[in-house]
């Protein structure tokens, strides 16, 4: 049995949850209890592993020869492959056929793409996304990015030096996580427009719409998986004052942290050195360049914890107890629990951004064809603004787009997000310098393209006016 997008008339109710993203068509997903992730051969099987061993993929190219459930198939493969699946006690029957449910109902939610590049190149025509129609696809937010970024998420963890120092699997596990639900149900528009059409989502949360449903994936998919049920304890100083920290808190927060206006506070956070402002990394910070060291503090502590209570308790009731990567840990001593816990969401937020936007370290070929999707999708958008009777966006504007305003949109984004970005990840993991290289280049890419298209748009101009004299 196979999972089905069903599309409901305009303005009915999901079970469970409004579809918050109107105008535009409802859409319901069923899953039924016994559907499977079926196996992947061929090509597809190649890419899967490539996926998990190298820092370079195509994500078109996969989703184009794995085309039931991508994301699904990928999440469980490295769940399986990380070793992850074992340490949470998934790979019980019962516990797989679960787990295959919730995976499908997560990668059900994601639209399907408006058109894969890859079929471009091999002149085929996929099959993806037909339930529903048209209005089901979205150009760039779709399974096909989440899938991307998910890979992107997998080969910081285990290609960098970021596994070594995080040693507690829960670290790693819920870093997976929050990179395969991040753009969770994306509707194809952005913040603002839902705030100004007053769509259901703006009301439920206001300052970030998006971010606020795609954390909210636990309550929209219901699929009785429990793999998220467990705290951390921290205990204070004082008898009676520890507290709990629920583990699946640490992922709704790093979805919301994607949200592109939280980009300065992120990097403000590890504390900003006075005077300096927007996307400057705090270097002569010594705090910031310790930021894995402190995170490893509280990983190998975590990990030491669970195991030592692993064994008292096994101890204690021999042969009656079974405990996994998912059980609570004590604090930490000497009070410095809180600011330790803070520093790993922030390693884990910093990975998960990175990820997010991955494309811009991708081969030139993969990179410029994600540019594309993103385009025709901020086309579309521009499309409803108009019909909503708002002001379109310059970059929304289809009739004024021009390939100087895609190159000089282009080389802001990387000069005032993605560079400083990404220079910031490398102090933090200097095995990923790879990527900060591979962003550079296509940055220049971007600026050599950018004075071509000047110098040709100036040849058309003065062939236009002597053609006219």
């Amino acid at each position: 049995p196979s999972a089905k997008r069903i599309k409901l008339d305009e303005g009915a109710k999901l079970p469970d949850l409004p579809y918050p993203f109107g105008p535009g068509p409802a859409v319901r997903v069923h899953v039924p209890e016994d559907v499977v992730i079926p196996p992947v051969t061929g090509r597809g099987r190649e890419l899967l592993r490539r996926a998990t061993s190298q820092w370079q993929w195509d994500a078109f190219e996969y989703a184009l020869h794995v085309q039931t459930y991508p994301l699904a198939t990928l999440m469980k493969h490295m769940l399986t492959h990380s070793g992850l699946i074992d340490e949470f006690k998934l790979s019980s029957v019962h516990a797989e056929r679960r787990l295959d449910r919730f995976l499908v109902a997560v990668d059900m939610h994601y639209h399907r793409p408006i058109r894969n590049p890859a079929e471009d190149r091999v002149d085929v025509k996929s099959t993806q996304g037909e339930e529903g129609g048209d209005g089901l696809r979205v150009g760039y937010h779709n399974v096909i990015h989440a899938c991307d970024v998910l890979q992107s998420t997998y080969a910081y963890i285990h290609l960098s030096d970021l596994i070594v120092n995080q040693p507690c699997p829960r670290f790693r596990y819920e870093m997976l996580w929050a990179a395969m639900v991040h753009d969770f149900g994306h509707p194809g528009v952005d913040n603002d427009f839902l705030v100004k059409t007053k769509s259901a989502a703006a009301e439920a949360c206001e300052e970030a719409p998006l971010e606020h449903y795609h954390s909210r994936f636990g309550k929209v998919v219901k699929c009785e998986f429990d793999a998220f049920d467990y705290a951390t304890v921290v205990e204070g100083h004082e008898p009676g004052t520890s507290r709990y920290f629920r583990w699946d808190d640490f992922v709704p927060a790093m979805v919301m942290d994607t949200d592109m206006s939280r980009h300065s506070d992120v990097l403000r956070r590890v504390l900003e050195p006075a005077g300096a402002s927007g996307w400057s990394p705090p270097s002569s910070d010594a705090r910031w360049n310790d930021l894995v060291q402190e995170a490893k503090k509280w990983s190998a502590y975590c990990e030491e914890r669970r195991v030592e209570d692993r064994n008292r308790r096994t101890e204690e009731n021999p042969g009656r107890f079974e405990v996994g990567a998912s059980d609570g840990v004590d604090g930490v001593e000497n009070g410095v629990a809180d600011d330790l816990l803070e520093r790993v969401r922030l390693l884990e937020t910093l990975v998960l951004k990175a990820a997010d936007l991955g494309h811009l370290a991708r081969p030139l070929a993969v990179h410029k064809e994600w540019v594309e999707v993103l385009f025709e999708e901020f086309w579309r958008l521009g499309d409803r603004e108009r019909e909503a009777g708002l002001d379109v966006k310059p970059l929304h504007d289809r009739a004024g787009s021009s390939p100087v305003r895609v190159a000089e949109s282009q080389v802001w984004f990387f000069n005032a997000v993605g560079l400083p970005l990404f220079q910031a990840l490398v102090e933090v993991l200097p095995a990923a310098r790879c990527q900060l290289e591979a962003v550079r280049e296509n940055c220049e890419y971007w600026e050599g393209r950018l004075e071509a298209e000047k110098a040709a748009e100036k040849v058309k101009e003065v062939s236009t006016t002597n053609g006219r004299t």
